[in-house]
């Protein structure tokens, strides 16, 4: 049964996408309107998904590459549509919409039937640890998407172009703000996940650290959005500086998520996770 939110889930993440699009080709406002309707509709199926799997397994459902993506697709959404209630972004969502249903499409490819999870997954640290990484992850991502907006517009005002499309991004400077909250608001997420992730290793194995190759990329990922804060705060960096810097360490995060996932072993990997 909740194969049927899966489905229709992505399907609507990709009307969603569909009807940015549109937005984009007419500016006509109401198509963005009825994109941000088909977020919303996506998450809440997401979200479904996901509360009927976990019951079925009798676990929080992130122990498999699938099930993260579906996780991190409905946080996205959710989190896109507190933004955009606070600060009316418009134009966002044009960028948003593809990231969400590219996770989404990858989260079908890697689907697996429900199966309980090993033993040492059944445990309370799961859903503080993974819970609290994905968090950070989503936040990440959305500072991504605002990262790429910025670079666009700033292009845009360099080379004059004041037309009616311009006229829907919001200001450079609350393109920054906005990208400074999502790190500011995701590294804590980020730094709980890895410090509850060592102490449960601790618990389960026998050490805080392994040198297993996901330990390692996410230490890598943290440093840089350590540094990302450090760079803001101490050296001063606004704008287009920080908007790079971030595309770079969130591409950083997607190469921890799935590519050492795939391209290495460790404990990490059991499950597809």
């Amino acid at each position: 049964m909740e194969n049927t939110f899966l489905y229709i889930g992505f399907i609507t993440f990709c009307f969603s996408t569909l009807f940015f699009i549109i937005h984009l080709l007419t500016m006509k406002e109401l198509y963005g309107k009825v994109g941000n309707y088909f977020i919303l509709a996506g998450t809440i199926l997401f979200f479904f998904y996901l509360l009927i799997r976990g019951v079925k397994l009798q676990h929080f459902p992130v122990t498999t590459i699938h099930e993260g993506l579906v996780f991190l697709s409905f946080l996205l959404g959710l989190l896109f549509l507190l933004f955009y209630l606070k600060y009316k972004l418009k134009i966002v969502g044009i960028f948003v919409s593809p990231v969400i249903t590219f996770f989404a499409l990858i989260s079908i490819f890697v689907h697996k039937s429900a199966s309980p999870a090993m033993d040492l997954l059944q445990s309370l640290w799961l859903p503080i640890h993974v819970g609290s990484i994905f968090i950070g992850n989503a936040l990440f991502a959305l500072s991504f998407v605002f990262s790429i907006v910025y670079i666009i517009e700033n292009f845009r005002l360099k080379r004059k172009k004041f037309d009616s499309f311009g006229k829907q991004f919001p200001s450079l400077a609350t393109l920054d703000n906005i990208n400074y909250l999502c790190i500011v608001y995701g590294f804590p997420f980020m730094t709980l996940g890895m410090i509850t992730g060592a102490v449960w290793a601790q618990y389960a194995i026998g050490s805080y650290w392994n040198n297993d190759p996901k330990e390692i990329w996410s230490l890598i990922t943290w440093m840089l959005y350590s540094a990302i804060l450090h760079c803001r705060l101490i050296s001063g960096w606004r704008g287009k500086k920080i908007a790079i810097f971030s595309i770079f360490a969130f591409l950083v995060l997607v190469f921890t998520f799935l590519g050492v996932t795939y391209l290495f072993k460790g404990y990490h990997v059991f499950r597809g996770l």
